[in-house]
């Protein structure tokens, strides 16, 4: 039994028509799979730009220690040593390792990094890695692990600009 029915009189064929106000089963089904199929593509381009957000933020942090990096290789001729990677320093008087997320970048008495970046998400796991090479050291790279599978910069394992990669990161930055 309809709830509302309203009685129409069409003047032209002179006979009583009704009407029922209210949606079909299938008009709101309709209705249901266009919203759902609008959350679904919402939700997928939310997840698309917290990821390219995450991985911007490990590229800066990288691109700081880097500079950071310079800064001591020009005061002191060479990096600082990798310690399973952590940065240590390896200056008269001072080998102390740096944790990531917890310690400035100080050697010595200079400080050449407020606080060492930490990778929020996987720095238990795949976070930040710092390594040298060369006697002293001469050469260094700092990987990190992306979330978006398909960020042009990511490494494939032999990518021209690292080499390199720790195991389980896929981009990463080392001296020019």
């Amino acid at each position: 039994m309809p709830l509302f029915k309203q009685i129409i009189y069409n003047p032209l064929s002179l006979h009583r028509q009704s009407r029922r106000f209210g949606f079909t089963l299938i008009e709101l089904l309709v209705v249901i799979t266009i919203i759902g199929i609008l959350i679904a593509i919402a939700t997928v381009s939310y997840v698309n730009s917290q990821q390219k957000g995450n991985d911007g933020k490990r590229k800066s942090d990288l691109k700081a220690v880097q500079q950071a990096l310079e800064l001591y290789f020009q005061q002191n001729g060479k990096y600082p040593a990798g310690s399973s990677g952590s940065i240590q320093c390896n200056i008269t008087g001072d080998s102390t390792t740096k944790t990531w997320g917890t310690s400035p970048f100080t050697c010595g008495s200079i400080t050449y990094l407020n606080l060492l970046p930490k990778d929020s998400k996987y720095q238990s796991t795949n976070g930040y890695y710092y390594s040298s090479s060369g006697s002293p050291p001469n050469s260094y790279v700092i990987s990190a692990d992306l979330e978006n599978n398909s960020d042009p910069e990511r490494s494939t394992g032999s990518s021209p600009s690292c080499t390199t990669p720790q195991s389980g990161r896929d981009y990463c930055v080392k001296n020019p």
